[in-house]
């Protein structure tokens, strides 16, 4: 549980720092991805790196439509949780972007609050 809470509130910091900055912090990605690194070698949990990885490309080939730091935040989480609750969070975190893009008629949005709402109403809690 310790965990959990520590992960949503690096994701709710880096959420409004999103937000107001259109980037996110360095400095917190190496803090989670460290203590990430380290719950994963104490736990024995296996680290899911891939859908992170799939992000940074996506950014890559898209010119930065998917900004790096939201591919960066997926390797990190990878981390910290495992591969089914990483693909939601990713699915439902886009989704909701797209569907508040198309409501509000926004072309560019920050995407690390819509993965954090998917983390939270995804039961990862």
């Amino acid at each position: 549980m310790t965990g959990r809470m520590w992960v949503l509130g690096h994701l709710l910091y880096l959420s409004a720092e999103d937000i107001r900055e259109q980037q996110i912090s360095l400095m917190l990605l190496l803090e989670l991805g460290g203590t990430g690194l380290l719950y994963a070698l104490s736990s024995g949990h296996i680290p899911q790196l891939l859908p992170g990885f799939a992000l940074l490309y996506l950014g890559f080939v898209s010119r930065e439509q998917i900004g790096y730091g939201d591919g960066w935040l997926m390797l990190v989480l990878g981390m910290w949780l495992d591969l089914e609750n990483l693909l939601w969070m990713i699915l439902f975190g886009m989704g909701f972007g797209v569907l508040y893009a198309f409501l509000f008629r926004k072309k560019e949005l920050p995407l690390v609050p819509f993965l954090t709402a998917a983390y939270l109403i995804g039961g990862v809690l």
